[in-house]
Protein backbone atom coordinates (compact mmCIF):
# COMPACT_ATOMS: atom_id res chain seq x y z
CA UNK A 1 0.00 0.00 0.00
CA UNK A 2 1.43 3.35 -1.00
CA UNK A 3 1.93 6.45 1.55
CA UNK A 4 0.11 8.39 0.16
CA UNK A 5 -3.14 5.71 0.62
CA UNK A 6 -2.05 4.73 3.71
CA UNK A 7 -2.76 8.44 4.74
CA UNK A 8 -5.85 8.68 3.00
CA UNK A 9 -6.92 5.43 4.74
CA UNK A 10 -6.08 7.53 8.20
CA UNK A 11 -7.86 10.35 7.29
CA UNK A 12 -10.82 8.24 6.84
CA UNK A 13 -10.57 6.58 10.40
CA UNK A 14 -9.71 9.59 11.97
CA UNK A 15 -13.10 11.25 10.43
CA UNK A 16 -15.51 8.12 11.29
CA UNK A 17 -14.10 8.30 15.04
CA UNK A 18 -14.84 11.68 15.62
CA UNK A 19 -18.13 11.35 14.06
CA UNK A 20 -19.14 8.05 16.40
CA UNK A 21 -17.86 10.33 19.61
CA UNK A 22 -20.05 12.85 18.24
CA UNK A 23 -23.13 11.14 18.03
CA UNK A 24 -22.58 9.64 21.89
CA UNK A 25 -21.95 12.89 23.00
CA UNK A 26 -25.23 14.06 21.05
CA UNK A 27 -27.10 11.22 22.51
CA UNK A 28 -26.14 12.10 26.28
CA UNK A 29 -26.96 15.16 25.92
CA UNK A 30 -30.86 14.35 24.29
CA UNK A 31 -30.85 11.72 27.42
CA UNK A 32 -29.97 13.96 30.42
CA UNK A 33 -33.08 16.37 30.29
CA UNK A 34 -34.88 12.72 30.90
CA UNK A 35 -32.33 12.06 33.89
CA UNK A 36 -33.24 15.46 35.42
CA UNK A 37 -35.89 15.06 38.58
CA UNK A 38 -36.55 17.42 40.98
CA UNK A 39 -37.67 14.36 43.60
CA UNK A 40 -34.42 12.67 45.23
CA UNK A 41 -33.40 9.63 43.31
CA UNK A 42 -33.39 6.52 45.49
CA UNK A 43 -30.45 5.10 44.34
CA UNK A 44 -30.03 2.06 43.93
CA UNK A 45 -34.12 1.85 43.55
CA UNK A 46 -35.68 0.21 46.37
CA UNK A 47 -38.73 -2.24 45.70
CA UNK A 48 -41.82 -1.27 47.42
CA UNK A 49 -44.47 -3.57 48.83
CA UNK A 50 -48.29 -3.85 47.69
CA UNK A 51 -50.62 -4.71 50.67
CA UNK A 52 -54.69 -4.41 50.72
CA UNK A 53 -56.29 -2.14 52.97
CA UNK A 54 -59.95 -0.84 52.92
CA UNK A 55 -60.98 2.75 50.60
CA UNK A 56 -63.01 5.14 51.45
CA UNK A 57 -65.92 3.17 50.31
CA UNK A 58 -64.91 0.68 52.51
CA UNK A 59 -63.98 -1.79 50.24
CA UNK A 60 -60.60 -3.96 49.93
CA UNK A 61 -57.95 -1.80 48.11
CA UNK A 62 -53.90 -2.14 47.14
CA UNK A 63 -51.69 0.25 48.21
CA UNK A 64 -50.42 -0.45 44.72
CA UNK A 65 -52.11 -1.04 41.14
CA UNK A 66 -49.19 -1.16 39.16
CA UNK A 67 -49.62 2.29 37.39
CA UNK A 68 -47.07 3.59 35.64
CA UNK A 69 -46.28 6.10 38.28
CA UNK A 70 -48.12 6.66 42.12
CA UNK A 71 -47.71 9.29 44.47
CA UNK A 72 -47.78 7.64 47.73
CA UNK A 73 -47.86 9.88 51.07
CA UNK A 74 -48.37 8.56 54.49
CA UNK A 75 -50.50 11.18 56.74
CA UNK A 76 -53.84 11.35 58.90
CA UNK A 77 -56.78 14.14 58.41
CA UNK A 78 -56.30 15.88 61.57
CA UNK A 79 -52.80 16.83 60.71
CA UNK A 80 -52.42 20.38 61.01
CA UNK A 81 -49.53 21.49 58.97
CA UNK A 82 -47.15 19.26 56.77
CA UNK A 83 -50.38 16.73 55.18
CA UNK A 84 -52.47 19.24 53.63
CA UNK A 85 -49.63 20.86 52.11
CA UNK A 86 -48.43 17.68 50.90
CA UNK A 87 -51.73 16.45 49.28
CA UNK A 88 -52.84 19.76 48.33
CA UNK A 89 -49.83 20.55 46.07
CA UNK A 90 -50.50 16.92 44.63
CA UNK A 91 -53.76 17.51 43.85
CA UNK A 92 -52.49 20.62 42.07
CA UNK A 93 -49.80 19.03 40.07
CA UNK A 94 -52.05 16.20 39.06
CA UNK A 95 -54.56 18.50 37.59
CA UNK A 96 -52.14 20.18 35.69
CA UNK A 97 -51.15 17.41 33.54
CA UNK A 98 -52.53 16.60 30.48
CA UNK A 99 -55.30 13.37 30.00
CA UNK A 100 -52.86 10.69 28.97
CA UNK A 101 -50.58 11.43 32.21
CA UNK A 102 -53.51 11.50 34.41
CA UNK A 103 -54.99 8.36 33.47
CA UNK A 104 -51.03 7.00 34.06
CA UNK A 105 -50.53 8.39 37.69
CA UNK A 106 -51.96 7.36 40.84
CA UNK A 107 -51.95 9.53 43.97
CA UNK A 108 -52.49 7.38 47.30
CA UNK A 109 -53.04 8.38 50.56
CA UNK A 110 -52.03 6.14 53.41
CA UNK A 111 -53.55 7.03 57.33
CA UNK A 112 -51.34 7.12 60.06
CA UNK A 113 -54.87 7.38 62.53
CA UNK A 114 -56.90 4.75 62.32
CA UNK A 115 -58.45 5.34 65.55
CA UNK A 116 -60.25 8.21 63.67
CA UNK A 117 -59.71 7.76 60.26
CA UNK A 118 -62.36 5.49 59.37
CA UNK A 119 -63.12 4.58 55.96
CA UNK A 120 -66.06 7.77 55.27
CA UNK A 121 -63.33 9.88 57.10
CA UNK A 122 -60.31 9.03 54.59
CA UNK A 123 -62.56 8.89 51.46
CA UNK A 124 -63.99 12.87 51.79
CA UNK A 125 -60.33 13.91 53.07
CA UNK A 126 -58.49 12.91 50.13
CA UNK A 127 -61.63 14.01 47.74
CA UNK A 128 -61.50 17.04 48.94
CA UNK A 129 -58.09 17.62 47.08
CA UNK A 130 -58.75 15.60 44.20
CA UNK A 131 -61.72 12.96 43.61
CA UNK A 132 -59.90 10.55 42.35
CA UNK A 133 -57.10 10.43 44.61
CA UNK A 134 -57.22 6.90 47.12
CA UNK A 135 -57.70 7.18 50.51
CA UNK A 136 -56.95 3.80 52.64
CA UNK A 137 -57.37 2.85 55.99
CA UNK A 138 -57.59 -0.63 58.23
CA UNK A 139 -57.07 -2.04 61.31
CA UNK A 140 -53.63 -0.91 63.15
CA UNK A 141 -52.00 -4.43 63.10
CA UNK A 142 -52.56 -4.01 59.02
CA UNK A 143 -51.35 -0.79 59.09
CA UNK A 144 -48.45 -1.02 60.94
CA UNK A 145 -47.18 -3.75 58.79
CA UNK A 146 -47.47 -1.14 55.76
CA UNK A 147 -45.55 1.57 57.86
CA UNK A 148 -42.60 -0.80 58.41
CA UNK A 149 -42.09 -1.85 54.92
CA UNK A 150 -42.21 1.59 53.86
CA UNK A 151 -39.56 2.80 56.84
CA UNK A 152 -42.03 4.82 58.52
CA UNK A 153 -41.92 5.85 62.60
CA UNK A 154 -45.57 6.48 63.81
CA UNK A 155 -45.44 8.32 67.21
CA UNK A 156 -48.22 9.24 68.84
CA UNK A 157 -48.18 13.10 70.85
CA UNK A 158 -52.02 13.05 72.54
CA UNK A 159 -54.18 14.61 69.15
CA UNK A 160 -50.60 14.83 67.00
CA UNK A 161 -48.96 11.87 65.04
CA UNK A 162 -45.53 12.15 64.13
CA UNK A 163 -45.10 10.30 60.91
CA UNK A 164 -42.17 9.61 57.87
CA UNK A 165 -43.71 13.13 56.02
CA UNK A 166 -42.19 11.36 52.63
CA UNK A 167 -43.96 11.55 49.19
CA UNK A 168 -42.91 8.00 46.99
CA UNK A 169 -42.50 8.21 43.62
CA UNK A 170 -42.96 4.36 42.77
CA UNK A 171 -42.76 2.98 39.19
CA UNK A 172 -44.64 0.31 37.21
CA UNK A 173 -42.29 -2.39 38.31
CA UNK A 174 -42.99 -1.30 42.01
CA UNK A 175 -39.84 0.55 42.55
CA UNK A 176 -39.40 3.67 44.90
CA UNK A 177 -37.25 5.99 42.23
CA UNK A 178 -37.87 9.29 43.95
CA UNK A 179 -38.94 11.00 47.28
CA UNK A 180 -39.66 14.28 48.13
CA UNK A 181 -40.60 16.46 51.03
CA UNK A 182 -44.45 17.16 52.27
CA UNK A 183 -43.60 21.11 50.84
CA UNK A 184 -42.39 19.55 47.23
CA UNK A 185 -43.93 22.42 44.86
CA UNK A 186 -46.88 21.22 42.70
CA UNK A 187 -44.44 22.19 39.76
CA UNK A 188 -41.76 20.03 40.76
CA UNK A 189 -44.24 17.19 41.02
CA UNK A 190 -45.91 17.77 37.69
CA UNK A 191 -42.43 17.63 36.04
CA UNK A 192 -41.11 14.46 37.20
CA UNK A 193 -44.73 12.43 36.70
CA UNK A 194 -44.58 13.75 32.91
CA UNK A 195 -41.43 11.87 32.30
CA UNK A 196 -41.91 8.61 34.72
CA UNK A 197 -45.78 8.31 33.38
CA UNK A 198 -44.84 7.98 29.93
Amino acid sequence: MSPRRSVALAAILVVCVVAALAGVAAQRRHATPARDFAGTPVSPSKHAEDFVLTDGNGRPAHVLAKAPLEFLFFGYTHCPDECPVAMASLGRAYRSLDANARARTRVVFVTVDPKRDTPPVVGRYVSSFDPHFVGLTGTRRDLARVWRSYGVDVLPNGNDIGHGGVIYAIDERANNVLIYTPDAPATALAGDAAKLAE
